[in-house]
């Protein structure tokens, strides 16, 4: 083992492409001769060594292409592997605390909490006593005799005509049924033309699965232990990570993924 390789069971330090760089540089290695001995192209073991995962398709992937580095290194995988999660899902920021809008009401109400409590009083005296004189002055006065009040009250007096009802509208006849579309006849005809890929997972795997218009229609990481069933129009396009750990059958037949596997990830094409 390379004194490069971490002990324990933490991650390594610096990063898994760090660490693989440097043991590389050590003993001598090229890019080129990475690339012929992993089947990666130059680009990859370069984004491998940067710690650069976005051009992999799931984690399962890049654990694979990690611990075969590693291994062709003599590293031990497990820290490196560690590493590469701690990129691929990075811890969350810390939310931001809310603070809460303050009511238009509440300046007014703090000027009058500072206030000494004898000024609120003389405040609350003054703006009574003036209530109290309108108050009297409105209640004294009589209203000037060219008001608008009679005559806005002669103006509701008087009766209004009454609009006539409008004519109920004729609802329109309902519409015909639309005769069958073509595609719908398609889509009836290519009814049988459907298949069934079923999965067994007895490790963690990532399988992306694309009907024959590139759609895809499966993609995702399966546990240990699962199994799936997937259906579509042939042919498939398969890419299976981790193929060691998943039995595949098509149209009731065992597909043998060993023979389509290079770097524990397989790629194949059902008919």
């Amino acid at each position: 083992m390379s004194e490069a390789a971490t002990n324990g069971q933490g991650s390594a330090p610096g990063g898994a492409g760090a660490v693989l760089l440097a043991e590389r540089r050590r003993q001598g290695l090229s890019l080129g001769d990475i690339s012929r001995h992993l089947k990666l192209s130059v680009r990859q073991v370069e984004a491998l060594e940067r710690d650069d995962f976005s051009g992999f398709t799931g984690p399962v992937f890049v654990h694979g292409f990690v611990r075969n580095y590693a291994k062709l290194l003599n590293l031990d995988p497990i820290p490196l592997i560690r590493a590469a999660d701690q990129m691929l899902t990075p811890a969350p920021l810390p939310s931001e605390p809310v603070i809460p809008e303050a009511s238009p009401l509440a300046a007014p109400q703090r000027k009058l909490a500072k206030l000494p409590a004898a000024g609120v009083g003389v405040a609350l005296v003054v703006v009574a006593v003036a209530v109290a004189a309108l108050v009297g002055y409105r209640g004294g006065s009589k209203p000037a005799p060219d008001e608008p009040v009679s005559v806005a009250a002669e103006q509701t007096a008087q009766p209004q005509e009454a609009v006539p009802a409008a004519k109920p509208t004729p609802a329109p006849p309902a519409a015909k049924p639309a005769a069958r579309s073509a595609a719908a006849n398609i889509a009836a005809t290519d009814s049988g033309a459907r298949a069934t890929l079923r999965m067994v997972f007895d490790q963690e795997s990532w399988v992306e699965i694309k009907d024959r218009n590139g759609n895809t229609i499966f993609g995702q990481l399966s546990p240990a232990g699962s199994r799936r069933s997937v259906s579509g129009e042939p042919p498939f396009d398969v890419v299976v990570g981790n193929a060691a750990g998943v039995r595949m059958t098509y149209k009731d037949e065992s597909v043998d993924l060993s023979a389509h596997t290079l770097v524990d990830v397989a790629r194949l094409t059902l008919r």
